[in-house]
């Protein structure tokens, strides 16, 4: 079960809580000494624990009178543009969040704050800007929605929607920590002890909502207490696929607008108190139609919830999907789908696709619904949903009870053990054929002897197509194009030690360096290409 433990928590999130003690105790540590202390994690340390220097930096000044620190004391009316800010609600890598008051329309609202250390950065005043031009150009009702953008006093702002709600991973702690129900009261307390509570708004929850759920499913002999929007129970499937069919329907909007999110997680899913879920922080989404302000080959977002494919510089809708089946695998289970604390044992993990199903941990998940979550959460981009659309289509037939099958090819989790028995029968056979090809071809002394003779164009065609064989090979074990990791060879990570993958590729290896012997004398680059791949089946086996 999830829990507070620092076993069970994200490492990173332990080396925060570490880093900001030892910062209060005086400890003049840096963040360049922690990253160098733990390079595990070192690329994170350095792009997230700047902002947290910088604001316990603040919090610990004395005499200044910065109203803008992080856990200062803005209840007497501080304004930031036509704002009146109420309390500090939230810290995040790329802001301070507060509750505040519009003062011209008098509604409470959320502003989100680039501290003034950032102000001046260039990359990071942008990424800001970015987030709030991204988030208003997007219309849809589970979508935080942005009201205001503005400078004022130096700093940059942007209001948004106030949620009355708490974030997913709190909603998952809670229920691997207590076996009473969740209910929308409990969740608009939790929320009005960390904010000030909310009047009334215009907000109808709609019939995908979970409060619509809880009376599509109550039973006419079953009293609801009259408090209760809805309930969250530790076998509520259908409550638990609304959650999901309500995320998966505001990413495919935005997908449409030409908008990744890259950073989708339980963190980022909010669930109201109305049984509304609201996808927020759209700080690392890129836009398909403007300049991102990362590289092309930039792996960035939350580690645990990366898509393999990003791992070699690919993304796109499908990555977002996975990253929600991921959530959805959380929600079900109440622990995380790669607990690895190490960062290259982890990233090997979710390189392998090594998803457990999540009936394999909790055997009361329905089949059909593990199935839509499986298929959500293939290693290979093209054995997911296509869109978030199609996913949307099969959770909203789920929970309302109709029959949901995704095909075998789109359930990669649930038959690992079968595939792998049958992908390693076929590779194992076409070894056997290619080793017995390559007994019946001249010998590479023979083909030596041959230097100045023009190497027959027969001998080079059928040598081709021995070497496709065997990329053809590679790809059954490995389930990833040779050619594209060879480009992304630098943040290749070997293959477990008692993998069958690494098994097969120490069959793979003396065939490719047979092959390799006899294009010594071919004319071209022929050795040379099968050399990277030679030193990349070398690295996956170190």
């Amino acid at each position: 079960m999830m829990s507070n433990s620092d076993e069970q928590r994200d490492p990173l999130e332990v080396l925060f809580s570490e880093f900001l003690q030892r910062k209060r105790e005086g400890d003049p540590v840096s963040v360049e000494e922690f990253a160098n202390a733990h390079p595990e994690l070192a690329e994170e340390i350095r792009e997230l624990f700047p902002t947290l220097a910088s604001l316990e930096k603040a919090r610990s000044s004395q005499g200044t009178n910065d109203p803008f620190r992080a856990g200062g004391d803005v209840s007497g009316g501080l304004m930031l543009g036509e704002y009146r800010l109420l309390r500090e609600i939230g810290v995040g890598g790329m802001g301070i969040v507060y509750e505040a008051m519009q003062e011209t329309v008098q509604r409470r609202v959320a502003v989100k704050v680039l501290p003034q250390e950032f102000s001046q950065q260039e990359v990071r005043r942008n990424r800001f800007v970015q987030e709030a031009r991204t988030v208003a150009k997007l219309s849809y009702r589970n979508i935080v929605p942005i009201i205001d953008f503005g400078e004022s006093n130096d700093r940059y702002y942007f209001a948004m929607r106030l949620i009355q709600g708490v974030g997913l991973d709190w909603i998952i702690l809670r229920l691997s920590e207590d076996n009473r129900p969740l209910t929308s009261t409990e969740v608009l307390r939790h929320f009005q002890q960390q904010g000030i509570p909310l009047s009334e708004q215009d907000n109808t929850p709609g019939d995908d909502s979970l409060a619509d759920e809880f009376n599509f499913t109550t039973s006419p002999n079953e009293t609801p207490e009259p408090e209760h929007k809805w309930i969250l129970k530790h076998d509520s499937w259908r409550q638990i696929a609304r959650i999901g069919l309500q995320a998966a329907r505001a990413l495919n909007h935005a997908h449409q607008a030409g908008v990744l999110h890259r950073d989708i997680k339980p963190g980022n899913l909010l669930l109201d108190s109305d049984g509304v879920i609201w996808i927020t922080d759209f700080g690392l989404a890129k836009s398909e139609n403007e300049l991102s302000l990362t590289a092309p080959d930039d792996v960035v977002g939350t580690l645990r919830y990366i898509s393999p494919e990003r791992f070699h510089g690919q993304v796109d809708a499908r990555s977002d999907i996975y990253a929600l089946g991921l959530t959805l695998i959380e929600l079900c289970t109440r622990k995380y789908v790669f607990e690895q604390v190490e960062r290259t044992e982890m990233i090997r993990n979710i390189m392998e696709g090594n998803v457990i199903p999540p009936r394999e941990i909790n055997p009361d998940v329905p089949e059909a619904l593990e199935n839509i979550l499986l298929k959500a959460t293939a290693k290979n981009p093209e054995n997911r949903y296509q869109s978030a659309a199609e996913m949307a289509e099969d959770l909203r037939n789920f929970s309302r009870g109709f029959h949901v099958n995704p095909s075998l090819a789109d359930q990669p989790g649930k038959w690992t053990e079968f595939l792998r028995r049958n992908w390693l029968t076929v590779l194992l056979g076409g070894l056997c054929l290619i080793q017995t090809g390559l007994l019946l071809m001249p010998s590479a002394n023979k083909t030596q002897k041959m230097q100045n003779l023009q190497i027959p164009q027969s001998t080079r065609q059928e040598w081709q197509a021995r070497l496709d064989a065997l990329d053809a090979l590679y790809y059954q074990a490995i389930q990833q194009d040779i050619s594209a990791d060879i480009e992304n060879i630098s943040i290749i990570q070997p293959l477990r030690k008692d993998s069958l993958e690494r098994y097969a590729l120490e069959n793979l290896l003396p065939l490719y360096t047979q092959l390799k012997k006899e294009a010594v004398n071919f004319p071209g680059n022929q050795a040379q290409k099968v050399d990277k791949r030679i030193k990349l089946i070398l690295k996956l086996l170190t």
